[in-house]
C-alpha cells in the first residue's frame, strides 16, 4: 500500500509538470507569426528553461494532494480518493480557462496574464464589447476541449483505486514529516537565498521567448499577490488627480529646453559602476566619514561630486530602475518585479543602442533578485553577464563573485567592445554578508564594521579597477558614473526617516569630463531619477519619454528629490524638507523656510506620490 500511495502521488506531480508544458506548446503554436525572428533552438531550450517555474507551480497544486494523501493513509474510507480526483478535475478546468484567457490576453496586450487583466472582469460588459462574440465562443469551445481531454487522460494515467489493507503510522509520520519540506523547497524554487521569479526562466534575447518560458498559471498568483493590496484602486488620494498632475507637471515644467554643457563629447564610452549600499555617510565628500572610501576621495579630485544627492527607494532593484529609466521608487511595490509594467518603462540602454552604442550590464551575483533579470533581459543589452556565467576558477562569496575579480572581467571584456559603448556593472561585495577576501581594517563601527570593513574592499576594488582602465585605449574617450543603488545604516544611527538616512553619492569622471568641472561639488537637490534625462541632455539627446527625470544641468530646472519608504515618502527642497507616514499621518524630520512654503512643499510631495503610484496602477 505504501508504494502505491508513493505512486499516485508521484503520477499526480508528473502530470502536472506535463500539462504546464503542454500549455506552453500551445501558446506557441497560437503565437506562431511572433516565432518570425525566433531561433529554433532557443524555443526547444525554453521548455528545459520552465522546469523551474513548472516546478513551483505544481508544487502550489500538490499542497491539497498531500494532505488528502496523508488522511487517505490513515483513514479506511472511499471519500479522501474522491475528493482528490474531483480536486483535479477542478485544477484541469482553472489551467483550461486560464490559457485561453492568457492566449486572448497576449494577442491584444503582448504580456502574460496578469492582475489587470482579472480586474476587468469587474466590468463584464465592457470585457465583452472589447473582446467579441467569436473570440469569446472560440476561447469556451477550447476550454471545453482542453478539460474534457485533461480530465481524460488524468482518469487513464493518474487516477488509482488503492485497497485500505492496513494503517502505516510510519508512513504517514514520514511522508507528514518530510514532505511538507520538498513541496515548500519546489514552491520558492530551491534552496537558494533569492526565491524563484519569473526571471529564473528568463534566458533569451528574444523577449516573446522568455515571455511564453514563464507559467502563466503561476504567473496570475504571482501577480495577484503583488498587487493584492491595492489592485487597481489608488492608496494615496490626497487630491483630485487633475489636481495632483498639474502639481506635478509644473515640478518638471522648464521655462526653456537648455544645458550647460559639461563634456567634450556628445559620444563617450559610459562606463557606469552601481556600488552596493553606499551610503554618503562613508563618503568624506558627503560630510561622512573619513579614510573609508579613500580611493574614491582621490577620484573627486578628478570629477564632479554631487554632495545632495537622493537615493529613490531603499532596494536594489528600485534602484536599478530609478538609474536607468527614470521611475522613482513606489512604497510597497517594485515595478520591475512586474513584466506587464516594466514594459511600459523607457530605458537609457534602448536611447543609445539607436545610436549605435554598444550595451552591456554585469553582475556577479544572481541577477533574479528582485526581478532585475528579467527587467535587464526585456531591454535588451547586448551582453549580460551575471554569477553563473564567471568562470568557476574565480573565488567567489556566499553571494558571488567579489568586487575585484568582477572588475578584472570588465577590464578584459571592455577591450573587445565595439565603441562607443556604455557598460554598467553592479557590485555585490558591499552586500551583507559582507565576506569579502580582505583582513578587518576597521575594528571600530559596533554592528556595523562588518559593513563598513566591506565597503572600504569596495572602495579598494574600484580604485584598482580606474588604475587598470586608465591603461586601456578606450580611456581617453570615456565618462566614468559612480552611484549607489541605495543607502544602508550606518554607526551614526540616522532615523528611519531623516533625509540623510537617503542620502549616497554620485561622482561624474574622466576625459569626457570637461577639465573645468573636475575637482568641483554640485551641490543643489538631486536624485537618481535624475541620471537618465541629465546624461541624454548632455548627449543633446530627446528624452522626453523620461518624464519623472530632469536635467540637473538645466538652469530652469526646480530644485527637489522624492524618496519612498515602507509607510509613505520624503521629500527635499533647497530649504525644506520632511517625510510622511501615510498610514499615521505624521510628518517627520521635517524643517520648513515659512509656513507658506511648508503648505506648498507638502502638496507637492503628495501630489508626486499619487501622480506616481496612478502611473504604475495604469502602467
Amino acid at each position: 500500500m505504501v508504494k502505491k500511495f508513493i505512486l499516485y502521488y508521484l503520477k499526480q506531480f508528473l502530470f502536472w509538470m506535463v500539462l504546464f508544458q503542454v500549455c506552453r506548446l500551445v501558446f506557441y503554436l497560437y503565437n506562431f507569426s511572433s516565432l518570425k525572428d525566433a531561433v529554433f533552438t532557443e524555443v526547444l531550450l525554453s521548455f528545459w528553461h520552465a522546469i523551474y517555474i513548472d516546478l513551483s507551480a505544481t508544487s502550489y497544486v500538490m499542497v491539497i494532494p498531500f494532505i488528502i494523501i496523508f488522511f487517505q493513509t490513515l483513514i479506511k474510507s472511499k471519500i479522501p480518493g474522491i475528493i482528490n480526483d474531483y480536486y483535479s478535475y477542478f485544477i484541469v478546468f482553472l489551467v483550461s480557462l486560464i490559457t485561453a484567457a492568457d492566449l486572448g490576453i497576449y494577442e491584444e496586450w503582448r504580456v502574460k496574464l496578469n492582475y489587470k487583466a482579472i480586474s476587468y472582469l469587474a466590468q463584464p460588459d465592457e470585457a465583452y464589447k472589447s473582446t467579441g462574440t467569436s473570440t469569446i465562443i472560440l476561447g469556451l469551445l477550447f476550454i471545453i476541449i482542453f478539460s474534457f481531454l485533461g480530465i481524460y487522460l488524468y482518469r487513464k494515467l493518474v487516477k488509482t483505486k488503492i485497497e485500505f489493507e492496513k494503517r502505516n503510522f510510519i508512513f504517514s509520520v514520514l511522508f507528514l514529516g518530510a514532505l511538507p519540506f520538498l513541496l515548500l523547497g519546489g514552491i520558492r524554487g530551491g534552496t537558494q537565498q533569492i526565491p524563484i521569479t519569473q526571471s529564473v526562466v528568463y534566458f533569451s534575447k528574444n523577449n516573446f521567448i522568455n515571455i511564453a518560458t514563464v507559467n502563466t498559471s503561476w504567473n496570475i498568483i504571482y501577480s495577484i499577490q503583488k498587487n493584492r493590496k491595492y489592485l487597481n484602486e489608488n492608496p494615496y488620494k490626497y487630491f483630485t488627480l487633475k489636481e495632483a498632475r498639474a502639481e506635478v507637471d509644473s515640478l518638471f515644467y522648464v521655462k526653456k529646453d537648455t544645458t550647460v554643457n559639461i563634456l567634450t563629447t556628445k559620444r563617450p564610452n559610459i562606463v557606469l559602476m552601481i556600488m552596493e549600499s553606499w551610503s554618503a555617510d562613508l563618503v568624506k565628500s558627503c560630510f561622512g566619514y573619513e579614510g573609508i572610501t579613500p580611493q574614491f576621495e582621490k577620484l573627486t579630485k578628478e570629477g564632479l561630486i554631487f554632495n545632495n544627492f537622493y537615493a529613490s527607494g531603499e532596494l536594489s532593484d528600485q534602484g536599478i530602475c530609478a538609474i536607468l529609466s527614470g521611475f522613482p521608487a513606489q512604497p510597497t511595490t517594485s515595478i520591475i518585479n512586474q513584466e506587464d509594467k516594466y514594459q511600459k518603462l523607457p530605458c537609457v540602454t534602448k536611447k543609445l543602442q539607436k545610436l549605435g552604442y554598444y550595451t552591456s550590464f554585469y553582475f556577479g551575483g544572481q541577477l533574479n533578485y528582485g526581478n532585475i533579470k528579467g527587467y535587464i533581459y526585456y531591454n535588451d543589452l547586448d551582453r549580460i553577464i551575471e554569477g553563473k556565467d564567471f568562470s568557476s576558477s574565480i573565488p567567489r562569496g556566499s553571494l558571488g563573485v567579489h568586487d575585484e575579480f568582477l572588475y578584472k572581467q570588465l577590464i578584459t571584456d571592455y577591450r573587445s567592445f565595439k565603441q562607443p559603448f556604455f557598460a554598467s556593472a553592479f557590485t555585490l561585495s558591499s552586500h551583507s554578508p559582507f565576506d569579502q577576501p580582505m583582513n578587518q581594517v576597521f575594528d571600530w563601527g559596533g554592528e556595523y564594521r562588518t559593513f563598513i570593513n566591506s565597503v572600504y574592499y569596495a572602495d579598494k576594488s574600484l580604485g584598482k579597477f580606474i588604475q587598470d582602465a586608465k591603461k586601456e585605449k578606450w580611456y581617453d574617450n570615456t565618462l566614468f558614473v559612480v552611484m549607489a543603488d541605495h543607502s544602508h545604516p550606518t554607526p551614526k544611527n540616522r532615523s528611519y526617516w531623516a533625509r540623510e538616512y537617503r542620502q549616497i553619492p554620485l561622482l561624474i569622471f574622466g576625459n569626457a569630463l570637461k577639465p573645468e568641472y573636475r575637482g568641483k561639488k554640485y551641490e543643489k537637490v538631486a536624485s537618481q531619477t535624475d541620471f537618465a534625462a541629465t546624461l541624454l541632455s548632455q548627449m543633446q539627446i530627446d528624452h522626453k519619454e523620461f518624464k519623472w527625470s530632469r536635467d540637473l544641468f538645466n538652469p530652469n530646472s526646480k530644485e527637489f528629490a522624492f524618496y519612498s519608504s515602507k509607510y509613505g515618502f520624503g521629500w527635499v527642497e533647497a530649504k525644506n524638507y520632511y517625510s510622511f507616514l501615510h498610514d499615521g499621518n505624521k510628518y517627520y524630520d521635517e524643517k520648513f523656510e515659512t509656513p507658506q512654503s511648508q503648505q506648498k512643499a507638502i502638496k507637492r510631495g503628495k501630489s508626486f506620490l499619487e501622480v506616481l503610484f496612478q502611473d504604475y496602477l495604469d502602467y
